[in-house]
This record gives C-alpha cells, sequence and structure tokens, in this order.
C-alpha cells in the first residue's frame, strides 16, 4: 500500500486542478507538445522510409543487385555463367561487358558508359525491359550495331529512334599509343528509369563490344550481373558466389560487390538527411519536456504546505520525489501514446489522405516523387517513444529534487 501513494497523490495531482488553472494549462501545453513532436517524426520518417523505397526501387531498374568481376582474362566465362545459374541463391544472372565512349552526332557530344548486354539474359536481371519508352530491348540485335539509349542521355544529344550516331573508343596501338576509334551506330530505343542513375547509360549487344574492346577480346573483360530474391541480401549472396566460382575456378580470381556498395554514396546520404531530420523534430519533444520541468517547478511551490505535511507524517525525501516523477512521466506517457497512436493512424491512411489534397500530387516529368509515400517502420516508432519517455522521465528530475529538500520546519512555521 505505501509503495503506491507515490503513484496515487502524483495522479490526484494530475486530475485535481479545480483552483489552479495555470498549472493545468501549463500540463496540457506539456503533453500537447510531446503529442505532436512524436506524431511529427513518425509521419515525416514513414515519409522519408517510403520516399527511400521508391529511389531504391528505381536504382534497380538499372543497377544490379550484385556485380562479380574477374581480375584477370577468363576464356571459360560461359562456364561459369552456367555455374551461376544453377546457384539455388541467385534468381538471375547475366553476362555484360562494361566501357567508355563517346556518343557524338551533329555537334553534340557526351562521355557515357557503355555496356554490353545479352537481351534474353539482361531481363532476368534488371527491369529495362519494362521501362523502355521507345522500342524493345530485343531489338539489339547481334551484327547490326544497335544502341539503347538512357532518356536523359537521348535528350541531351537530340536522339530518336532510327537515329545514327557515333561512338568514340580509345584503342591501344602496339607502341602504346592512344588512338580514337569511331564506330557507327543505330538508336533501337530509349528506356527511361525515371531516376537520375541510369537515365545516361547506353547499351549496345554484347558480341558487338568485340569490336569496341582492345584486342577484341570477350574474355578479359566479361562481368557478371545477378539478381537475388531478396536485394537486402544481396552481400551474402555475392559473397558466398565469388567464394563459388574461386573453388572452381582457382586461375581466374573473382571479385564482387552488392547495390548498398555501388551505390553506398547515394543511400548513405539519405540515412544521414533521416537521421539529422529525427534529430531537429526530437526539439519538439525536448521543447514539451521543458514545459514539464515548469510545470512540476510551479506545482512543487504551490505544494509546499502539503509536501510538509507529508514529510511530518513520516513520508522520506523519496517517496516526496516519487510523486512528482510520476506525475511527470505520467504526462509524458499519455502525450507520447496520444503522439504514437496518431501519427501510426495518419501513416496507415496516408495514402487515402494525400490522394485527396491535390497540393501532394505533383507533375511526374518534374520531380523524381510526385507523390508522397508513407511505409510505417515499427523500429522508427519504438525508438522515438523510449526516447520520448526518457526524456519526460530526465526532465522530472530537478523538480522532484527541490521538492524532496524542502524542510517541513521552515514551511509550517509561517502557516
Amino acid at each position: 500500500m505505501l509503495k503506491s501513494i507515490p503513484f496515487l497523490i502524483g495522479l490526484r495531482y494530475i486530475l485535481a486542478r479545480k483552483n489552479n488553472r495555470v498549472i493545468s494549462f501549463t500540463s496540457l501545453i506539456s503533453m500537447a507538445g510531446l503529442t505532436l513532436g512524436v506524431l511529427a517524426i513518425i509521419v515525416v520518417l514513414s515519409v522519408y522510409n517510403g520516399s527511400q523505397g521508391v529511389m531504391r526501387e528505381r536504382t534497380l531498374i538499372t543497377v544490379s543487385h550484385g556485380e562479380i568481376s574477374t581480375l584477370t582474362a577468363f576464356p571459360d566465362w560461359e562456364s561459369g555463367l552456367s555455374l551461376l545459374q544453377g546457384y539455388p541463391d541467385i534468381s538471375g544472372v547475366a553476362p555484360y561487358v562494361s566501357l567508355e565512349g563517346m556518343l557524338s552526332q551533329q555537334g553534340y557530344h557526351q562521355v557515357t558508359e557503355i555496356k554490353g548486354i545479352s537481351p534474353e539474359a539482361e531481363i532476368n536481371v534488371s527491369a529495362i525491359a519494362d521501362n523502355m519508352v521507345d522500342g524493345e530491348l530485343e531489338d539489339l540485335v547481334p551484327g547490326e550495331n544497335g544502341i539503347i539509349l538512357g532518356r536523359v542521355l537521348a535528350g541531351n544529344l537530340r536522339l530518336n529512334r532510327g537515329d545514327a550516331v557515333n561512338l568514340v573508343v580509345p584503342a591501344i596501338q602496339d607502341n602504346n599509343r592512344l588512338k580514337l576509334e569511331m564506330h557507327r551506330f543505330t538508336v533501337k530505343g530509349i528506356f527511361d528509369p525515371r531516376f537520375s542513375i541510369g537515365s545516361e547509360l547506353a547499351l549496345v549487344h554484347i558480341d558487338d563490344t568485340a569490336g569496341l574492346l582492345a584486342g577484341g577480346e570477350l574474355s578479359a573483360n566479361i562481368q557478371y550481373r545477378l539478381k537475388v530474391p531478396d536485394p537486402d541480401e544481396a552481400r551474402a549472396v555475392v559473397a558466398s558466389s565469388v567464394l563459388l566460382l574461386d573453388q572452381t575456378f582457382p586461375d581466374v580470381g573473382f571479385s564482387g560487390r552488392d547495390w548498398s556498395v555501388t551505390e553506398a554514396s547515394l543511400f548513405n546520404a539519405l540515412k544521414m538527411e533521416k537521421l539529422l531530420t529525427w534529430f531537429m523534430l526530437m526539439m519538439i519533444v525536448a521543447i514539451g519536456a521543458f514545459n514539464i520541468i515548469s510545470t512540476l517547478v510551479m506545482l512543487v511551490s504551490d505544494k509546499k504546505a502539503d509536501i510538509a505535511i507529508l514529510r511530518t507524517m513520516g513520508a522520506g525525501e523519496k517517496t516526496i520525489m516519487a510523486i512528482f516523477v510520476v506525475q511527470g512521466t505520467l504526462v509524458g506517457i499519455l502525450g507520447t501514446a496520444a503522439g504514437a497512436l496518431l501519427g501510426v493512424l495518419i501513416v496507415s491512411n496516408f495514402s487515402g489522405i494525400t490522394a485527396s489534397l491535390d497540393g501532394f500530387v505533383a507533375p511526374a516529368s518534374l520531380y523524381v516523387i510526385s507523390a508522397l509515400l508513407a511505409t510505417l517502420d515499427s523500429t522508427d516508432v519504438w525508438i522515438t517513444c523510449v526516447i520520448a519517455l526518457g526524456i519526460s522521465f530526465i526532465a522530472t528530475l530537478y523538480p522532484a529534487l527541490k521538492a524532496s529538500q524542502i524542510l517541513p520546519a521552515e514551511v509550517l512555521r509561517y502557516e
């Protein structure tokens, strides 16, 4: 029974506010501040999660889940391809060759990445075929010198399907002198990844790259693109695939990396932005905690006589401290719970809310993300609530300590 006294008295101080409306109003402000802070954090972080999901999805249109490169020439690369195709953790694999070249047409020039692909295998590892806006990926036929361009690259060079374009690639002569070789290609199609990554990529058939490479050998430049069922497990799958290839072909040497490494700068920047946004919004919670301090300080001043009477009845310093800690913590619990509940409800119905507001929809031609999306992460909710409760608890310690230090004799002397 004695252990419940601090809770009962603290609860009574919250509910019984008829004679002190100032303290009651300040408590409501504290609770509202915590509610608003927790609500804003949950909604904003959920929007960040939704935006990151869209960016990751569009990044993986042209970026493979994993890549494996050879460290030396690999004449038997087709056997390596068959080995990876039979690996149970890989859902798709395709060979490719990567080189840099300059595309030139009627005074417009741009240096970009050229990838030699096999259209039949590429559809198993990327979504380029599903994002063609003109032509088809299968239009890349070996021997025809066809090329497919990203939307931004085609726009920069003022090219459309059927146009001819010059591809200039460097070549090393026998005397180690560098020369430039020009090849004529025909635009077979244009794809749009709806993102900056991959929008300036050029694709040619892998058989047509033999004439673009030094020595004309695919074996010295062949690489593999991998697709896995779960992109988050790509790093482990790439590592195990490299180990399998090293064991099967010990004289070649292989290295691999997954999409989180190739695009680390983008997603690390997004994570940092999310963290900084969370920190700034947590200041709203801190303001609510400061209001808890002011509320309890005023309450301690108003209840000095009550505290003195409790002390004379045998209540110790810890009991007095517990009374005000309980009161401030209850305000924090109520505010945090209300904010979390409202935040989850808003995020759960976010698509319906944004659909009814035209201001949340922007032209897809101007913005990477034309409509706000929200994805609720339970980890974000729990971390926010725990920290908000921790801040609320810490805010109660100073007023509670001051209350426990009140001397009954000094207070009751003037009563």
